[in-house]
């Protein structure tokens, strides 16, 4: 699957390079340009479907195991929960937010509903060596750590490498969280 994979991503970029050079050189012309968009497209669905699977495969949970976690977390409403709290965090480095925000409270990721949960009854679900729940404890983790940096970094009078941290690693991790969490749900709701 790996190798699968590998190939078709090699695929996707030489295409992607052959096409830009032919739309430098002016030697592609606006139908074949649609033609290889929407086969480069294509290629990138498979692409995209082919790790989708493979990251379903990595929670590995049965019909029942899903029904009870959907009755214990509700994983939309924790992926609304985060982009609450990213904008929260937005709004803070943006000197929109009164008040502060307790340090200790957002670099752990024990605290918030998601993070009792991966810390609590998801243990009783996956086993300890489960790569999908353990890559969602770590992104999880990394997600608050980034973020207790950036108020560090506010509260330094450090807005510089404050907004640095949010609009790289932050952002970054954010995104492999809601990347995560989506496939998650997709496992929870797919029968």
């Amino acid at each position: 699957m790996k190798k699968l994979s590998f190939i078709i991503n090699v695929v996707i970029v030489f295409g992607i390079s052959v096409e830009l050079v032919l739309i430098l050189f002016g030697k592609l012309g606006a139908d074949q340009l649609l033609i290889s968009s929407a086969v480069s497209g294509l290629v990138i669905l498979v692409s995209v479907k082919l790790l989708q699977d493979t990251l379903i495969k990595l929670f590995g949970l049965t019909e029942n195991q899903k029904e009870v976690i959907k009755n214990e977390i509700n994983i939309m409403d924790e992926i609304e929960a985060h982009v609450a709290w990213k904008l929260a965090l937005q709004n803070y480095l943006d000197g929109k937010l009164k008040g502060e925000m307790s340090l200790d409270q957002i670099m752990r990721d024990d605290q918030c509903s998601l993070g009792k949960w991966l810390n609590g009854p998801a243990q009783a679900y996956f086993c300890a060596n489960n790569k999908g729940i353990e890559a969602l404890r770590e992104q999880h983790s990394h997600l608050h750590t980034a973020a207790g940096f950036v108020v560090k970094k506010i509260r330094e009078n450090d807005l510089d490498a404050a907004k640095k941290i949010m609009d790289g690693e932050l952002r970054r991790t954010f995104h492999e969280v809601m990347r995560t969490l989506n496939v998650l749900n997709t496992v929870l709701t797919t029968k």
